[in-house]
């Protein structure tokens, strides 16, 4: 099981992003850093988990798990890691956004029934959409819009829950439907006990992340480009790396994770 985060190092030149995958099985056992991804600080997250999974299995150190920050989960790899490449996804994708889902004021997304196979949607209203135009959103991935006519829109006695704009009617973003049932499971599943529990594995990142800061200041990169950027970020996973393993080694046990004290005062409530 491995577990990854980003770190941004913020420079005024050259802005980089690193990205490390830690190994976390086994109970007292060193979690070594397995690989170090570095990129534009600008590259979008969710761009880069293929490229590591691939690393990971040319090393022979392909994960079984997989626990990533939501930042680079998306439908797509959690649906397609493990077919294509045997490791299973574990990371919270994000809630439904839309205004009326957030606001729980009006008809969201949820609300709606989709017909993939006729390609429409049916409206709380009972009244069905027009266009249904299948491509892709901003960050490329794809993605259906769904549009409800003027003439079934204007005259909507629920209109303004449904949409709050004054010149367009109803539109709807969806995913393909395999994804989008996907990411339906996935968000009920993310509120659980169980899920909550198997996600924990992934706290000891941020414990990563300080030790990096601490070893080699990885909060501000002390060179220009990307090449030379990635080598020290190599280089500080290594000396990362020699630090836990002469802990245990030594027999210095991995330090427990800290409780704030309000949370020990809730706790002790």
């Amino acid at each position: 099981m491995h577990r990854r985060s980003p770190a941004r190092h913020p420079r005024t030149a050259a802005p980089w992003n690193a990205t490390r995958t830690e190994n976390c099985t086994g109970s007292g056992q060193p979690h070594p850093i397995t690989h170090v991804v570095t990129t534009d600080a600008t590259a979008n997250d969710a761009t880069v988990a293929e490229g590591v999974h691939d690393a990971l299995t040319a090393k022979g150190l392909k994960p079984a798990e997989h626990l990533l920050d939501s930042g680079y989960s998306s439908a797509e790899l959690l649906l397609t890691a493990p077919v294509e490449r045997g490791i299973r996804v574990i990371a919270p994708v994000r809630p439904n956004s839309t205004p009326q889902q957030v606001g729980a004021t009006g008809f969201g997304t949820s609300a709606f029934t989709i017909n993939w196979q006729a390609q429409t949607a049916k409206c709380p209203s009972g009244q069905t959409s027009r266009y249904w135009t299948a491509g892709l959103d901003n960050n490329g991935r794809d993605a259906i819009r769904i549009r409800f006519a003027t003439a079934t829109c204007s005259p909507c006695p629920v209109r303004d829950q449904c949409t709050r704009s004054t010149r367009y009617d109803r539109q709807l973003t969806v995913r393909p439907q395999e994804q989008d049932a996907l990411l339906e499971r996935v968000r009920a599943e993310q509120s659980t006990k169980a899920w909550k529990e198997r996600y924990a594995g992934r706290a000891g990142i941020e414990g990563t992340i300080h030790q990096a800061v601490a070893v080699g200041g990885m909060r501000r990169t002390r060179y220009r480009g990307l090449d030379k950027t990635h080598l020290g970020h190599v280089l500080t996973a290594a000396a990362v790396n020699m630090i836990r393993l002469d802990a245990w080694w030594t027999g210095v046990p991995l330090a427990r994770t800290r409780i704030s004290r309000l949370a020990a005062l809730e706790l002790a409530i």
